[in-house]
C-alpha cells in the first residue's frame, strides 16, 4: 500500500501548489516522507487572535473563556494576552481558581512574553476577586499582618501581581524589602519571588544584595532566578544586573555554588552560553558588547 500512497500524495499536493511557484517551491523543500522523522527545529503557524477567535472565546461560559484565552496567549497568538488584560477585570465573580486555571495561570507567569505573564497575574487577580485598588491592598496587608507565618507568602503574591498592574507600588515595594530581612527563610523567598514579580529597575539592586550575601543558599537562588528569567524585569533591567552578577562571580566571599548560579544569570541574561566560568574572559566580553558601563 505504501508504495503508491507516498506518490499519491505527491502528485495531489503539487497539484495544488503548481501554479504557485513559491509556494511549490516551499513545499518541495519542506516534504518529507511518512517514514521520515519530524524535523527538529521551526515553528507551526503563528495564528492572530482575531475576530474569529474572540467570537469564539466569547460564545464559552466566562470560566471556559477565561481558561481559553489565556492558553492563546499562552500560545502565542497575537493579541490574546492584551484581550485577556483588557477583560479580566470583568470576569471578577464569574471566574474562580480551579486546579486547571492555577496551572494556566503558572505557565503563563513564566511565560517568555511580558504581556503573557501580565495576562496570567489578571487572571489571577480576577480568580480570587481581587479588585485592583489601593483598598484591596489595605485588606491583603492587613491579613498578612494577622499572621505574616502562615499568610505571608500568598498575601506576598497577591500584593506583587497588584503592584505588578500599579497599584499602591511604592508602599508594596517597601513591606516586600522589609520582608526580605525577617528571620524566617520561607517568608524571605516569598519576599524574594514576590519583589522579582513586582518589577521595575527599583528591585535590581535588592535582588543583587539578597544574591550575594542572603545566608540561605535556596533564597540566594531565587534572587538569581528573579534577576536571570522570571518576575516581571524587562531585558534592559536584567542587563542592568550584569556588572554587579560579575562581581557576585569575582569576589572571594562567594562560595561555588554562588558563582554558578551568578554565570548561570549571566548567561540567561545574556545569551552568551558559551562562555567558561572565567570572570576575566567574561568581563573581556561584557565590555565589548557594553554591558559593562557605569550605571546612572
Amino acid at each position: 500500500m505504501r508504495k503508491w500512497l507516498v506518490p499519491m500524495l505527491l502528485l495531489v499536493t503539487s497539484g495544488a501548489v503548481a501554479t504557485i511557484p513559491p509556494l511549490r517551491e516551499a513545499a518541495i523543500r519542506q516534504w518529507r516522507s511518512i517514514a521520515a522523522p519530524l524535523f527538529q527545529q521551526g515553528e507551526a503557524t503563528d495564528a492572530r487572535f482575531d475576530a474569529f477567535y474572540t467570537s469564539m472565546v466569547e460564545d464559552l461560559p466566562p470560566q471556559q473563556r477565561a481558561e481559553r484565552a489565556l492558553e492563546l496567549a499562552i500560545n502565542r497568538s497575537g493579541g490574546a494576552a492584551e484581550y485577556v488584560i483588557a477583560q479580566a477585570p470583568g470576569w471578577i465573580g464569574s471566574i474562580t481558581s480551579t486546579p486547571h486555571l492555577e496551572a494556566l495561570v503558572q505557565t503563563a507567569a513564566n511565560a517568555p512574553r511580558i504581556e503573557t505573564r501580565m495576562a496570567g497575574f489578571e487572571v489571577f487577580l480576577a480568580s480570587f476577586g481581587l479588585q485592583k485598588s489601593p483598598q484591596q491592598a489595605d485588606q491583603l496587608f492587613a491579613r498578612w499582618e494577622r499572621d505574616p507565618a502562615q499568610n505571608g507568602p500568598w498575601m506576598m503574591w497577591s500584593l506583587s501581581m497588584l503592584g505588578a498592574r500599579g497599584v499602591d507600588r511604592e508602599r508594596i515595594y517597601t513591606r516586600l524589602l522589609q520582608a526580605t530581612q525577617v528571620e524566617d527563610i520561607a517568608q524571605r523567598k516569598a519576599a524574594v519571588d514576590a519583589l522579582a514579580r513586582l518589577g521595575g529597575a527599583e528591585v535590581v539592586d535588592p535582588l543583587l544584595g539578597i544574591a550575594a550575601s542572603d545566608p540561605s543558599p535556596i533564597v540566594r537562588e531565587r534572587a538569581f532566578c528573579g534577576l536571570a528569567s522570571s518576575g516581571t524585569l524587562l531585558i534592559a533591567e536584567r542587563y542592568q544586573a550584569v556588572p554587579g552578577l560579575l562581581a557576585i562571580a569575582e569576589s572571594a566571599r562567594s562560595d561555588q555554588q554562588t558563582r554558578e548560579y551568578s554565570y548561570q544569570a549571566l548567561k540567561e541574561i545574556t545569551s552568551l552560553y558559551e562562555l567558561p566560568p572565567d570572570p576575566q574572559i567574561w568581563r573581556e566580553k561584557l565590555a565589548a558588547v557594553g554591558l559593562l558601563a557605569e550605571r546612572d
